[in-house]
Parts: structure tokens; C-alpha cells; sequence
């Protein structure tokens, strides 16, 4: 792997974003590896954007400020949309999208510049959420999942390390998220843009 892996999430405020972030860190750090996990807040409300970091790498000392130029970006709330996600993503970067599985056009890839330099994935974390009664407040659950198929998409950790990192961090309906990590690990599409509508493969 690189020296360094940078990640960004996106998300809203209720939606658990700061715990995918850190269950995403534990399970990687059950590879073997050094991980970081923080967050930047703007208003503290339910549904204000909410943006959280995670580094991982070979060292143990790396920078705690905001990732700017990440290797991955997750979208964890399917209704966000807009360039400013995707900006400062690498060449050949990967972004993964909460957004449900569809061929044709959605608002969120809608939204994306065309001919981008970055790889699109896709998982339906909504409505295997919504499967498993996982939910806060009136948002779906998604944090596991995404984390299942972030892991996957990445290569970073494997699906054991990250059960063994939801049985650590969450404690609310356990068995169901540990079911709905593995099904966003499994599920986990890449998507291609054919004219305005997207197309996805299994991995």
C-alpha cells in the first residue's frame, strides 16, 4: 500500500458518520496498520453537513489536520450533491457512494463533473439499513454498511476485521449491524456512466 491512505467522508449530523470513521480506523488497525480518525463539525444540528478523516498507513506519527487531497471519499447521506464532494480526490481515486441501485440517473452522480479522473462504486446502504431496522433518529443506519463496502472497495481490511471492529464500537442492535456490514461488504458495486445513466458490476 502507499506510505499514507487518506479518506474523507461526508455525511450529516445524526447519521453517524464520527463512528464510521472510527470503526473504519479499528478495523484497519486490526490489519496490522496505524489508523487515524477525526471529524470537522460545522453547526452541531441533525442534518448539518458533517465531514470526518481517517489516515492510515505504515507509521505511527501522522498529520491530525483536515484531509484535502483524499485516496477515497465516501458519501454516506445519498441526498448531498455537488462538485465540492468529489473536489481534491487524487488521479485515480475511488468514490463511494451511498445511492441506491439503479441504472438509471441519480442525484448524486447527476451531480458530478463529467469525465472524471476517479473510480465510482456504489452500495445501496439505504435500503439494507432500512432491511435490518437499523435506524437513527429518522435516518437509516448506515454507518456499518458503508464501512463494510468501504473495506472492500479499499482492500484495507477484511470483512472479519471489520465485524470485529462493529462488535467494538457499536452497541445498538449488534447482530443486525454485523449482518448489514457484510451485506454492504458483498454488495458493493462499480458503477460506470454510459451517456447520463450509470451502470454497475459486481466486484
Amino acid at each position: 500500500m502507499l506510505e499514507m491512505t487518506e479518506f474523507r467522508f461526508h455525511g450529516r449530523g445524526g447519521q453517524g458518520i464520527v463512528l464510521a470513521a472510527a470503526v473504519f480506523a479499528e478495523a484497519i488497525f486490526r490489519e496490522g496498520l496505524y489508523a487515524r480518525a477525526f471529524s470537522l463539525f460545522g453547526a452541531e444540528r441533525r442534518g448539518a453537513p458533517v465531514t470526518a478523516f481517517v489516515r492510515a498507513g505504515q507509521e505511527r506519527l501522522m498529520p491530525r489536520c483536515r484531509v484535502y487531497r483524499p485516496d477515497y471519499v465516501m458519501v454516506i447521506d445519498p441526498t448531498m450533491t455537488g462538485t465540492a464532494i468529489p473536489a481534491g480526490l487524487k488521479e485515480g481515486g475511488v468514490l463511494l457512494v451511498n445511492d441506491r441501485e439503479s441504472e438509471e440517473e441519480t442525484p448524486f452522480l447527476s451531480s458530478l463533473p463529467p469525465g472524471g479522473s476517479y473510480r465510482i462504486y456504489r452500495v445501496d446502504a439505504s435500503a439494507i439499513a432500512w432491511k435490518h431496522h437499523l435506524t437513527i433518529g429518522s435516518f437509516p443506519a448506515v454507518n456499518a454498511i458503508m464501512v463494510g463496502a468501504l473495506a472492500r472497495v479499499s482492500g484495507l481490511a477484511s470483512l472479519e476485521s471489520v465485524r470485529a471492529a462493529v462488535e467494538k464500537r457499536i452497541t445498538a442492535r449488534l447482530e443486525d449491524n454485523l449482518q448489514a456490514a457484510a451485506e454492504g461488504y458483498r454488495q458493493v458495486k462499480e458503477v460506470t456512466a454510459v451517456g447520463r445513466n450509470f451502470q454497475a458490476r459486481s466486484l
